[in-house]
């Protein structure tokens, strides 16, 4: 949209008619944040100030047409404000391109915050960043300043980036100290801290203010002591008395208030459902023998396996029976959804697999599963983090690697980015095509024909392959990783840049890992703590491969699965409460979801000419 502003008094019905006329066909209206009035002139603020505008956009674009000099301009800041109240980004943003022509600096110290709410309503995700790195918060009117930071908050949340969120709703609070309890910033605040890990958390404290000390260190109490809501209720206290600035103890957030009298599992009669005969026996056992090796460090817990092929209404008999406190299983998909169809199972229960119907947030019912879609999740992170902006994948063409394909595919799409190129192969004849085709070889090759036909004599070339490719993500078993990867490294040219190369855990073998290292050198992977020879829990390895030395390597990661399992029941309500909070299990940094669902983040390694390395994020 283009609109003319005109100040003189000749031209102020022109002014009017187009103002009004945008405001009228204004499109794509969304939901926004209310930006507060910016100070005025008293013999402006009688008319337009207040915390919910007294005028429309319209009228007050009708006074400003009455108007000239700075009291225009005052109207039609006002009238920018009123417009994104009203959900009319489109007319707030013209008319603030039009005021930004005006050098004045009491203008310019409110425009940055009506652009920047009025780009974040129209999801103009990349304008709105921009503006947040172009402009300066300080230099900010104080009310501008408030709706700057309140709006950057907002943007980071829906681009789900909860530590600049976190950062940008302290600074708001920072500023905001009057402001009244019921006011759902806190609340908006204090979602984001959740989300945190402690390095994030440790990130906040460079150059903070007393406020932002204070929430978190209120963050940092509340980890501690939760679960124990005595010990909780003593300690907030004290936070009170050592932060007195603070809001009182019942103005806070009703999730925190909800936290203090949180209770975790601490059951002592736990069964565990298993397919303990046919064809899935193997697995059960594996992770029945995870458990047990689990329950070591509980004397006090008693286990009940019950075999989970017999029908719910039978299985729910036999856990009345032994007054069963705790559920671990079933394993198979089926069966978990035949229980969460009966409608009496009173027991929480912590399924050891997904579930296909929708999650219902009244039951204590949780889904841990070795899903391999978490790994792609991982990945696709750390590339938006390396600021990768055009990976391809390379994937077996098998049912399951091509749903990780996908997978990847679609979590990249989600921050942003166009979609990645999928390249799958069937076998190994396919390889060499494939990868040509995938670093543009044939038509290098191609243009080298052609100067030769050119230019009389020999003429010394190699195929150059092509520059634009950040990233290979290789979703293949370990025989084909080790096919490939030697493949992709001959295959890009001298003078490309080195082109890197990663895979999930499907790629690794600790069978394989026996055998020389050369070819994969620079492959960098996923993989649970349990399966790399460097991991926290040696002990537990060594006695694991004194009694299962050959055992194959998928059920040694149900182990680990079943070992996690047990070890999680305690802190399942915690961790609902506090999604930042992580569990170091054998499968993982283990998280909760909203749908409560147990999320993996795996550990790194990538191999060198001559061994195996774990290595912190890449």
């Amino acid at each position: 949209m283009v609109l003319g502003i005109a100040m003189s008094s000749k031209q102020k019905p022109w002014l009017l008619a187009v103002l009004t006329t945008s405001l009228l066909i204004g499109c794509a209206q969304q939901p926004g944040t209310v930006i507060s009035q910016p100070e005025r002139e008293p013999e402006v603020r009688e008319e337009v100030a207040g915390e919910q505008p007294e005028y429309t956009a319209e009228q007050l674009l009708q006074r400003a047409s009455r108007q000239q000099g700075r009291q225009q301009q005052e109207l039609l800041v006002a009238a920018a404000n009123a417009a994104l109240t009203e959900a009319n980004p489109r007319l707030a943003l013209a008319i603030v391109q039009e005021l930004s022509s005006f050098k004045e600096p009491w203008l310019q110290a409110r425009l940055p915050a009506i652009e920047l709410e009025a780009r974040r309503q129209l999801q103009q995700y990349p304008l709105a960043l921009q503006k947040i790195e172009q402009s300066r918060p300080a230099e900010l009117a104080a009310t501008a300043r408030l709706d700057f930071s309140q709006s950057a908050a907002r943007l980071f949340q829906q681009l789900q980036q909860p530590a600049k969120a976190a950062y940008w709703w302290l600074q708001w609070d920072e500023q905001a100290a009057l402001q009244r309890a019921e006011d759902d910033s806190w609340q908006q605040l204090w979602q984001q801290l959740i989300q945190l890990d402690n390095s994030e958390l440790e990130q906040l404290r460079h150059n903070a203010g007393a406020r932002t000390l204070a929430w978190l260190q209120l963050n940092n109490t509340i980890r501690q002591q939760l679960g124990r809501p005595d010990a909780m209720q003593g300690a907030l206290q004290q936070w009170q008395r050592n932060y007195p600035q603070m809001p009182l103890l019942d103005e806070l957030p009703a999730t925190i208030i909800a936290l203090t009298e949180l209770t975790p599992f601490e059951p002592q009669r736990i069964a565990v459902l298993l397919p303990i005969h046919g064809q899935l026996r193997p697995h059960a056992q594996a992770i029945q023998n995870g458990i047990l090796a689990a329950a070591v460090n509980q004397p006090e817990t008693e286990l009940f396996f019950i075999d989970s092929l017999q029908q719910p209404e039978v299985i729910q008999q036999e856990l009345q029976a032994l007054n069963i406190e705790f559920v671990i299983g079933p394993l198979q998909r089926s069966q978990v959804d035949a229980i969460r169809q009966h409608g009496d199972w009173p027991w929480p229960t912590l399924f050891l697999n997904q579930s296909g119907l929708p999650a219902e947030p009244d039951r204590d019912q949780y889904f841990f599963s070795l899903s391999l879609e978490d790994e792609a999740s991982q990945l696709a992170a750390l590339f938006q983090r390396r600021d990768y902006r055009r990976p391809v994948v390379i994937h077996a063409q098998n049912t399951s690697s091509e749903r990780l394909a996908q997978h990847f595919s679609r979590e990249w799409r989600a921050y942003g980015h166009q979609a990645p190129e999928l390249y799958g192969f069937a076998g190994r004849d396919e390889l060499e095509p494939m990868i040509a085709r995938l670093l543009e070889l044939e038509a290098s090759r191609q243009r080298v024909r052609q100067i030769s036909q050119l230019i009389p004599g020999e003429v010394e070339s190699e195929p150059h392959s092509r520059r634009d490719i950040d990233a290979v993500y290789l979703i293949a078993d370990p025989t084909q990783t080790r096919l490939l990867k030697p493949f992709l490294d001959v295959s890009v040219s001298s003078t490309a840049p080195s082109l890197p190369v990663y895979a999930s855990s499907r790629s690794h073998s600790i069978q394989a890992d026996r055998t020389d290292h050369r070819d994969l050198a620079g492959l960098t992977f996923t993989e649970m703590p349990w399966m790399l020879t460097v991991q926290q829990s040696q002990r537990l390895r060594v006695e694991f491969d004194q009694l299962f030395p050959e055992q194959d390597e998928s059920l040694q990661r149900l182990f680990a699965m079943g070992y996690d399992a047990l070890q999680l029941i305690p802190k399942l309500r915690q961790q609902q409460q506090l999604p930042a909070l992580r569990h170091q299990g054998l499968t993982g940094e283990l998280s909760l979801t909203p749908e409560r669902n147990i999320r993996r983040q795996l550990d790194w390694a990538r191999y060198s000419q001559t061994a195996l390395q774990r290595i912190r994020e890449p």
